[in-house]
């Protein structure tokens, strides 16, 4: 399944600047006129990246780190 447009995978937009100064100002002027509106285009702006950060577990985002390794002047000191 493809991602929704204007949305990559790889966690950044295909909006360029324009567009994006294009679409804040839309946001902020129809939030004046009624500001339900403004807040959907809010969440729909951020809505595939909450759903994606949702559905990848933590562990494939981040390293695996040993939690048993010392540096090696802790490990000097426990001597």
């Amino acid at each position: 399944m493809s991602p929704p447009m204007g949305y990559t995978r790889g966690g950044r937009g295909r909006m360029n600047g324009f567009t994006k100064i294009l679409f804040w100002t839309l946001t902020i002027g129809l939030g004046f006129v009624n500001p339900l509106i403004s807040v959907a285009m809010v969440v729909l702006y951020y809505l595939p990246k909450i759903i994606d950060d949702a559905c990848n577990p933590c562990g494939e985002q981040q390293e695996d780190y040993d939690m048993n390794s010392f540096s090696e002047d802790v490990m000097e000191d426990m001597k």
